[in-house]
C-alpha cells in the first residue's frame, strides 16, 4: 500500500506519463500530457535503486545531517556577521545590507564576480579574512562526507 506514495513510485509514474500520450492522439486530455516529455529525465532516478554507490552516499547523509546543518548554521552565521562588519566598514561601497549579504556570500564560496567589491584598506583586509575563512567553511562539508563515506564503506 505505502508504494504507490513512495518517491520512487512517483518517479516511475512521471517517467510513464509521456509514452501515454502516443496510445491516441485523438484524446484533448492527452495532449497536455505532452508537456510532461520532459519528464523522462527523471529516469535517471531509477537508477538509484540499483547503484550500491548512491545508495552509500544516502546512507552517509542521514547519518551525517546533524554535522552537515551545523556546518549550514555556521556558514549563514558567517554570512551575516562578515555582512554586518563589511556594511558598517564600507558604507560608500555597499548601499543596502543585502548587498554586503550578497557579497559575503560570494566571498565565502570564494567566486568573486567583482561586481560589489570594498575600496579601502580595512574593507580589503576584512575581504582576505572573509575569503580564507571562506575556503574552511566550505571545505568542512565535503571532509564530513568524506569521513561518512570512508567509514560506510568499512562497514559494507
Amino acid at each position: 500500500m505505502k508504494y504507490p506514495f513512495s518517491f520512487i513510485a512517483i518517479i516511475d509514474l512521471l517517467s510513464i506519463l509521456p509514452s501515454i500520450s502516443l496510445l491516441n492522439k485523438g484524446f484533448k486530455a492527452l495532449k497536455t500530457i505532452r508537456l510532461i516529455r520532459t519528464f523522462r529525465v527523471l529516469r535517471i532516478f531509477k537508477s538509484f535503486r540499483y547503484s550500491k554507490n548512491i545508495q552509500i552516499i544516502i546512507q552517509v547523509g542521514k547519518n551525517s545531517k546533524d554535522a552537515l546543518i551545523t556546518v549550514l548554521y555556521l556558514a549563514i552565521g558567517y554570512i551575516i556577521v562578515c555582512a554586518l562588519v563589511i556594511f558598517n566598514v564600507e558604507p560608500d561601497s555597499f548601499h543596502t545590507f543585502f548587498d554586503a549579504i550578497y557579497w559575503a556570500t560570494i566571498s565565502l564560496t570564494t567566486v568573486g564576480y567583482g561586481d560589489i567589491y570594498p575600496i579601502t584598506t580595512l574593507g580589503r583586509m576584512i575581504t582576505m579574512v572573509s575569503s580564507f575563512m571562506g575556503i574552511a567553511i566550505v571545505a568542512l562539508p565535503a571532509g564530513i562526507i568524506t569521513a561518512g563515506y570512508m567509514k560506510e564503506i568499512g562497514s559494507v
